[in-house]
């Protein structure tokens, strides 16, 4: 295992498949995108990441046939599994949209999200779950999870897009932007240090209001500053226990080193 130095940030990227490989290959096993909740906590190193988007990356491209300027539908909560989806996506080029979005014809949806989506209408899901692996179907359902969909596929990753100004996010009022490049612009002067963001239960990451710079927040801004997104689960709405919500994120934020949160 290789731990980066504190304070290491990667060579900055103007790609996302580059800004990953130089991340991995700088950072190794430092943590890239951390869950903490109910039910304990994981993370995903920044080399462990990559081998979940590689695999992820081989599955879209040799049994979809996906690639530059397709389009994945994507519904989920924050989490790595959801990152490492969007990072396999980046890697090709394919821009990321929401599930319910219309001419799909691969999407991957959060198994608390099931009865949001139509299972008529012919579109190809693969499912996320919260297990350590990411593994999960809907209950009653004759469905595949996208975790056993890309365990068969090497973690070498296929060739990378490595165009920057490709569409990353076609969300909400922005359906054709913005690109790889100009979201890790983005982060270009942030400071670093761990990010903190709020799981509300299951609510979609995307389906929220600024879910494009969420989403980047989630995923690239690791790769950018060296930094762990820190995922904070919450099953309680904090208005019916504040005190003791704000107990909970004090002592999770100092264990995590948490230096802001997203709001």
């Amino acid at each position: 295992m290789r731990i980066g130095g504190i304070g290491a940030r990667p060579t900055p990227s103007a790609d996302v498949a580059t800004a990953l490989l130089t991340a991995a290959s700088s950072l190794g096993q430092r943590p890239a995108v951390t869950s903490v909740g109910p039910h304990g906590r994981d993370e995903q190193g920044f080399v462990s990441l990559a081998g979940w988007a590689a695999k992820g990356a081989n599955l879209l491209r040799d049994e979809f046939d996906v690639g530059p300027g397709d389009r994945l539908g994507v519904a989920s909560p924050a989490g790595w599994p959801l990152a490492a989806v969007t990072l396999a996506a980046w890697w090709l080029g394919v821009t990321v949209v929401h599930a319910s979005e219309p001419g799909l014809t691969l999407r991957v949806v959060h198994v608390a999200l099931d009865r949001t989506l139509s299972a008529a209408d012919g579109v190809t899901t693969l499912w996320l779950g919260d297990a350590v692996d990411g593994s999960g179907v809907p209950e009653g359902r004759d469905a595949e999870s996208w975790t056993d969909a890309v365990i068969p596929y090497p973690d070498r990753a296929p060739e990378p897009a490595r165009d920057g100004g490709l569409t990353a996010i076609g969300l909400g009022a922005h359906p054709t932007g913005p690109s790889q490049q100009e979201l890790i612009v983005s982060f270009a002067d942030d400071p670093g240090g761990a990010l903190g963001i709020t799981r509300d239960g299951d609510a979609d990451l995307l389906a929220l209001p600024d879910a494009g710079r969420r989403l980047a927040a989630l995923v690239l801004r690791p790769l950018v500053t060296g930094a762990a997104s820190v995922v904070v689960m919450e099953r309680d709405a904090p208005d019916r226990h504040p005190e003791a919500h704000a107990q909970a994120r004090d002592r999770i934020g100092s264990e995590e080193r948490i230096v802001r949160w997203l709001e």
